[in-house]
């Protein structure tokens, strides 16, 4: 995934599934084991997602 297409994920997860969030992507790590590529892009969107929610308004 690039950096874009790791944040766009990001923020259409956090649109989608809100509070839920952590709880999609545990679910997508769980499912992507064994796959190194996915799992790095999944901890990459979780990392993405952390962020977008820990930002301060501007």
């Amino acid at each position: 995934m690039t950096d874009r297409d790791v944040w766009m994920k990001a923020g259409a997860i956090l649109a989608e599934h809100g509070e839920m969030t952590a709880d999609y992507i545990i679910d997508q790590i769980t499912d992507a084991l064994g796959d190194r590529i996915a799992v790095e892009d999944w901890r990459r969107v979780a990392a993405a997602c952390d962020e977008i929610t820990g930002a301060r308004p501007q």
